[in-house]
Order: structure tokens, then sequence, then C-alpha cells
């Protein structure tokens, strides 16, 4: 759910995010946008990335993809945490109100 809220609203922005891409590192990655002719990853970090749904990756393998992603497949890696996608939500519904 997390994930298609973040590529649905990509695709608001007319971005066309490509999802769940292969990398020539073997991560996956959540989706790629091009932005200013320039690929962007997108990984969409749920509470089980990080320990006790806190603000803290859940082990190295996260930190490890992001970094080998960025020094093998050459593109900026963007976390969209899902605390900060929470706070976007709450914020937009009190816009609403």
């Amino acid at each position: 759910k997390l994930q298609d809220d973040v590529v649905a609203q990509l695709s608001s922005f007319n971005l066309e995010p490509t999802e769940e891409v292969l990398m020539d590192s073997g991560y996956r990655l959540d989706a790629i946008v091009q932005v200013k002719g320039k690929q962007v990853g997108i990984e969409v970090d749920g509470p089980s990335h990080f320990i006790n749904r806190g603000k803290t990756p859940t082990g190295s393998s996260t930190i490890l993809k992001r970094r080998q992603v960025s020094s093998i497949d050459g593109i900026e890696l963007i976390s969209v945490p899902y605390w900060e996608w929470d706070k976007l939500d709450k914020d937009e519904a009190k816009e609403q109100e």
C-alpha cells in the first residue's frame, strides 16, 4: 500500500515511475524516475525496514544496498521512510479540513 501510494504520487507529478527495477548491482529498486535527464532510484521504506518501528535501519543490508546502488549503478537513491510519508498524509488531511 505504501509503495503504491508513493508511486501514484510520483505519477501525479508526471515523473512516469518504473516499478520493481532490477539493477546491474543485483538489487531491485521500488521505482526509478527520470529527473532532469538523470535516473533517480526510489526506495519506499516501511516500518519493517526499521528497528522497533523507529528510525534506525534494521541492519546492514539496507545500508549496504543504498551504498552499492549509488556506487555500482551510478544513480542517486532516495529513501521515502514511512514516518515522513505518514506525516505528509496527516498534513494533507489537515489542509482539507
